[in-house]
């Protein structure tokens, strides 16, 4: 979520779209236009709370923020699973439309924003698929407005925590999931069960931005012992060009909102010219920023619904299309870069077009 979008939310025209895709490239050999079948139809939702002044990134940044996340999971796990994070953008800290409230820590009786349970949907699809999906939050470090490095390094936080706690038993996590709905403590057992040499991210909005330095062949050193990045997303982000951004190790994915802009592109641009192992860029027409995060599509207030650059726009898809989008293209992508699996191909390169939603697609592998 962008600052200006805190200015108020404009009328909504939200028109299903008629279908079409351009693809430079649609090399799919050896793939079938049959999606990846659902490992569990079961999935289990936990989450963590370690504080909200837990996590800080001195001596680079003094501010603090929450280590907090909800998890989903396939609940018969079997072996070693890949593991995905989804990390939100800039949004209000607390869930109220009270400016004066807009704080860090929330206020006594203020509850935080839930801008990470605004892909539950998405992380309940990828857990059908067989991936542990972590979704942490990032209020503080929206409040005290971080940047791509704290938003790299908090993601790496949550990973080393969990790569502690799948190979020891031990750590900050062990005993620490409950329940969300309810509170009470849960017995889930993530030991032995995460692969964190299999890991997908996605950021949204600033967050994708985070997600692209983390994965950034510069910064791979800062990586926790036993991680690896296979594949990054990147979700109606803006890029602001002040950090190395470069991923070549893992495969990368852009999916571009045209009503919020187009610097994201450069993601996936810079992978191809520095010669990455793959790439996938979809330009979704007329797309809004803030439908592909349930919450920010509601929000409390000032903090919801369309973007301000084109909402009289004719034609523009709908928050549903816009979703599942998001949950066709992105169970298409992690199945590729972080099982090998190339059933999904033709929606990544714009053979299968996806419906209610207008694209353009380029690929490079």
């Amino acid at each position: 979520m962008r600052r200006r979008t805190f200015l108020g939310a404009a009328v909504l025209v939200v028109v299903t779209v008629a279908v079409f895709s351009m693809a430079n490239r649609s090399d799919t050999a050896g793939a079938t236009t049959t999606p990846p079948a659902l490992v569990s139809a079961s999935v289990g939702v936990v989450e963590y709370n370690l504080g909200d002044r837990a996590f800080t990134d001195k001596p680079d940044w003094d501010g603090n923020s929450e280590l907090r996340a909800v998890v989903h999971y396939p609940t018969r796990m079997s072996g070693k699973l890949p593991v995905v994070v989804l990390l939100h953008g800039q949004n209000i800290s607390c869930h109220t439309a009270d400016e004066d409230d807009w704080t860090w820590p929330c206020p006594p009786g203020v509850k935080p924003y839930p801008n990470n349970r605004g892909y539950d949907y998405l992380a309940r699809a990828l857990a059908q698929d067989g991936f542990v999906v972590v979704a942490p939050t990032a209020n503080g470090l929206n409040y005290n407005m971080g940047v791509a490095p704290q938003r790299a390094h908090l993601i790496n936080k949550h990973l080393a925590m969990l790569q502690k706690l799948t190979t020891t038993g031990a750590g900050p996590l062990a005993g620490k999931f409950s329940d969300p709905a309810t509170g009470r403590k849960s017995d889930v057992d993530f030991r032995g069960r995460l692969d964190l040499s299999r890991v997908g991210t996605m950021g949204h909005s600033v967050g994708g931005e985070g997600v692209y330095y983390q994965a950034a062949d510069a910064n791979r050193r800062e990586l926790p012992a036993g991680v690896s990045i296979r594949g990054v997303v990147a979700v109606a982000s803006p890029n602001s060009n002040m950090f190395d951004t470069t991923v070549t190790k893992a495969q990368v994915a852009v999916l571009s909102a045209a009503c919020f802009g187009d610097s994201d592109q450069a993601f996936y641009r810079n992978a191809k010219a520095h010669h990455g192992v793959g790439g996938f860029l979809v330009k979704v027409a007329k797309a809004n920023h803030n439908y592909f995060n349930t919450e920010w599509t509601k929000g409390p207030g000032p903090a919801d619904g369309d973007d301000t650059e084109c909402p009289e726009a004719k034609g523009r898809p709908t928050a549903a299309a816009q979703q599942n989008l998001a949950v066709t293209y992105l169970r298409a992508f992690y199945a590729y870069a972080l099982k090998g699996d190339r059933r999904g191909l033709p929606v990544l390169t714009g053979k299968t077009p996806v419906g209610g939603v207008s694209t353009q697609t380029e690929t490079f592998r």
